[in-house]
């Protein structure tokens, strides 16, 4: 009798939760109903009221960016512009001349040429400014207005007319688009004997093979330790992430979890591959730009206590974005899921839809971790990955604040024409920097004193040297240039000398 009593209340018991439940769904479908009844009324008030025409495709394009806006800053709409960049990050790779080009004293100019492209078998060099595009002057145009018209498709050709410093006319270049590889890996060398050094800016679809090709050729010119750079490594495709962390880490290790509402986006990967150089002493180079897959891999990495993470606590970026095309040039990104280190801490940092932290509780303790290796080390959650090894950049003073990267730029383009012969070597000596001194008051009309120049000698000449380099050997010469004066580097060097396993380089911790 009290068995059936129990069956006859469980059943009412689930016939009133199901009734709840479904009075609920129905009350929140009634609610959506209303909602977008709301927002066609309003839609129809705007096109038939509003004081000027407006066309009913861009208010509703509007319209779902600002829904999407209120969500995350990673949930948008993308237009077809925005599908095709999108594209271009994701594959590495366009139809185009092959140019770095920025904006320097308000023109276009070619930051350098990528290696093997047309533009850098034309000749054209880092300093020319792009006059004309089709013989159209570019006169206002914007970096953007610049690339859709450089782009296009290989095997077709582009007019452009440069202005080089120190030639009286401009000068006219015929090139033919070609496919151009973007380099996930931009520069990797020998910084000493037995420490080399690789930097890996994204994480598109070559991230993964190009820095396994760098690791191989490294220690193939006898590396045994690695300074890993991942500083201002905007992230990118999660399976690139996966498989970067992968060529550090066993067969087995987990490397990333991903949590979210819908089922298939809870997911664990683990490492399908033996680590193809075992172990060895490495330090991880982060900073705030560090952000997305750049934060798996050095979550993973610290995690596994495979080696020293050095730099300023990363960007916070651990969610995961699902692309939902809805026609042939437009889709939507949606965040699904928050990425989560072996260890389990979430990566994701509350952010506005303006991309502002959301401030937390000042009062709630900062959840701490355990590393998965035999020491145990504590790591700290919240978001983000905490270094092990803190190190920031340094504040600017004011005079370096106020000297913008052209003045550097058009002083290397001068003192290059002027100083044939030079070579990635080069350094900026007291009479170089007193040229750069005269050059800020003459050229650039700055006004300050010499102690505050001489306070900022040691900046000024490192910012010299590396667009000297530029100009003579590329993006190469200047990562060459950059790595000598590099504080994150030289610490991390300094590190790396006396150790010889990653157990041993995070026990003098």
């Amino acid at each position: 009798m009290k068995r059936r009593a129990a069956v006859v209340i469980s059943v009412a018991a689930a016939l009133l939760l199901g009734g709840l439940v479904g009075k609920l769904w129905a009350q929140r479908s009634q609610n959506l109903a209303q909602g977008l009844q709301l927002f066609s009324r309003v839609v129809g008030l705007v096109l038939s009221t509003y004081v000027e025409d407006v066309d009913p495709g861009k208010l509703i394009k509007h319209g779902i960016e600002g829904m999407l806006e209120s969500l995350d800053p990673y949930t948008n709409f993308l237009d077809t512009s925005d599908f095709d960049e999108l594209k271009v990050r994701t594959e590495a790779r366009f139809g185009g001349i092959g140019i770095h080009i920025g904006m320097v004293d308000e023109r276009l100019t070619v930051i350098s040429p990528i290696e093997g492209t047309p533009a850098e078998r034309a000749g054209i060099r880092g300093g020319d400014r792009i006059a004309e595009i089709e013989d159209k002057p570019t006169d206002g145009f914007t970096t953007n207005d610049a690339v859709k018209l450089l782009r296009g498709e290989p095997g077709t050709k582009v007019n452009i007319g440069v202005d080089r410093p120190g030639v009286s006319e401009l000068i006219p270049f015929e090139l033919t688009r070609a496919i151009i590889n973007i380099k996930a890996v931009p520069y990797a060398g020998m910084l000493e004997d037995d420490i080399g050094f690789v930097r890996l800016a994204d994480f598109s679809r070559v991230a993964s093979s190009e820095l396994g090709g760098a690791l191989d050729s490294l220690f193939g010119c006898g590396a045994k330790k690695i300074v890993f750079d991942l500083r201002s490594n905007g992230g990118g495709l999660l399976r690139e992430g996966r498989e970067v962390s992968d060529l550090f880490l066993p067969e087995g290790r987990v490397l990333v979890r991903t949590e979210g509402r819908v089922p298939d986006s809870r997911q664990e990967f683990v490492a399908e591959t033996a680590d193809p150089h075992g172990d060895f002493p490495m330090v991880v180079l982060v900073d705030r730009g560090s952000a997305s897959a750049a934060e798996i891999v050095a979550g993973a990495i610290q995690d596994w206590e495979r080696g020293l993470v050095l730099g300023d606590t990363t960007f916070g970026k651990g969610s995961v974005q699902t692309i939902h095309q809805l026609g042939p040039v437009t889709a939507v990104k949606i965040t699904t899921a928050y990425w989560y280190t072996p260890s389990g801490r979430c990566i994701n940092r509350k952010r506005d839809g303006n991309g502002e932290l959301v401030e937390q509780d000042s009062t709630d303790a900062v959840p701490t971790y355990k590393t998965l290796g035999p020491l145990g080390r504590t790591v700290y959650g919240g978001g983000a990955i905490v270094p092990d090894v803190y190190l920031g950049y340094e504040q600017m003073t004011e005079l370096e604040a106020l000297v913008n990267r052209s003045a550097f730029f058009d002083f290397a383009v001068e003192y290059n024409n002027t100083h044939p012969g030079l070579t990635v070597e080069f350094t900026a000596g007291p009479r170089v920097l007193d040229q750069f001194r005269r050059y800020l008051r003459d050229i650039e009309e700055l006004e300050f004193e010499d102690a505050e120049f001489d306070s900022s000698a040691e900046f000024f000449a490192g910012q010299i040297e590396r667009e000297v380099a530029g100009k003579i050997a590329g993006q190469r010469g200047e990562y060459q240039a950059r790595m000598r004066r590099d504080p994150h580097v030289q610490r991390a060097i300094e590190l790396l000398r006396p150790v010889q396993t990653s157990r041993g380089l995070l026990e003098r911790l």
